[in-house]
C-alpha cells in the first residue's frame, strides 16, 4: 500500500495528466469576417492558422480586402503573417511580415525574433529595427493567438508587450463580461475582453468563443467612445 506522501504525489500526477488531456489542442482553421466602418461595409478579412515545418510550429495569417469606396483608402490586399512556435501556453513569434498591398513598400515590415539573444531585427515602415525584447513579446498577429492559447490552457491572457510599426508598446488586456452574441455564422457564448495601450484613446473589444478555440467571433475598435471598425464572423472551417 502507498504511503500518504507517495499517494498524494501519485494523485497530483494523475490529476495533471487528466487536465492536460482535457485541454483542447490547437487545431488549424480558416475564419472569414465581414468588416464595417460605422454602418458602411468596407470589406472582408480572413484569419488562417496552418501547421508549420515541425512540431509546435505554426503559421498564422490575417488577410484583409477592401471593397467599394474603401479601396480609395486601402488599395489591394493587406497581409500580415506570423511564423511562430507554441509550447504549452507559450507563444513565441519567430518571423513577422506585413504587406500593405501597394507597390510602394513604405508601410511594409519584415521582422525576425532571436529569442536566445533577446532581440528583434529587420525593417518596418522603411526604417531599420533592432530592439531588445522581453519574454512574451508578440507581433500584431501572434498577439491574437497568444490570447487563444492562454485561454485554451485555462489561463487568463496576460498584459504583453507587442512590437508594432517598429516600436514596442505595452498592451493591457482586461476581461469585461460573458455575453451570448449572434453573428452571420451563428449564435455563440463568448468571453468579452478589451485590449488597449496604457492611456490610449483606442480600445479593441473582442468576443471570444470557447466553442471555436476562443477565436474572436466579433471585434470592434472604439476611439474616444465611438465605434469605428467592426468585424463579425461569417464562416468558420476546421482545416486539415
Amino acid at each position: 500500500m502507498r504511503t500518504g506522501p507517495a499517494l498524494a504525489a501519485y494523485l497530483l500526477s494523475f490529476a495533471s495528466l487528466s487536465a492536460a488531456a482535457a485541454t483542447p489542442a490547437l487545431a488549424p482553421f480558416v475564419a472569414d469576417y465581414a468588416v464595417s466602418y460605422g454602418s458602411m461595409n468596407v470589406g472582408t478579412s480572413r484569419f488562417e492558422l496552418k501547421p508549420g515545418a515541425g512540431p509546435g510550429r505554426w503559421i498564422f495569417e490575417s488577410r484583409s480586402d477592401a471593397q467599394g469606396l474603401a479601396r480609395l483608402i486601402a488599395s489591394g490586399r493587406l497581409v500580415q503573417t506570423s511564423w511562430l512556435t507554441v509550447d504549452g501556453a507559450e507563444v513565441r513569434p519567430q518571423r513577422f511580415r506585413f504587406d500593405d498591398g501597394a507597390s510602394r513598400k513604405k508601410e511594409d515590415a519584415n521582422l525576425a525574433f532571436d529569442w536566445q539573444a533577446g532581440r528583434v531585427t529587420g525593417d518596418a515602415k522603411g526604417q531599420p529595427v533592432d530592439l531588445a525584447v522581453a519574454p512574451g513579446t508578440q507581433d500584431p498577429v501572434s498577439s491574437q493567438l497568444a490570447m487563444m492559447v492562454a485561454l485554451l490552457a485555462g489561463r487568463e491572457p496576460a498584459n504583453l508587450p507587442m512590437i508594432d510599426g517598429g516600436q514596442l508598446r505595452e498592451t493591457e488586456v482586461k476581461f469585461e463580461r460573458r455575453e451570448r452574441v449572434t453573428t452571420p455564422a451563428g449564435e455563440f457564448e463568448t468571453l468579452v475582453y478589451t485590449s488597449r495601450r496604457p492611456g490610449g484613446r483606442r480600445v479593441t473589444w473582442m468576443w471570444l468563443t470557447p466553442s471555436l478555440q476562443y477565436l474572436p467571433v466579433r471585434m470592434e475598435q472604439v476611439r474616444d467612445g465611438k465605434r469605428a471598425f467592426h468585424m463579425q464572423l461569417t464562416r468558420y472551417e476546421a482545416a486539415d
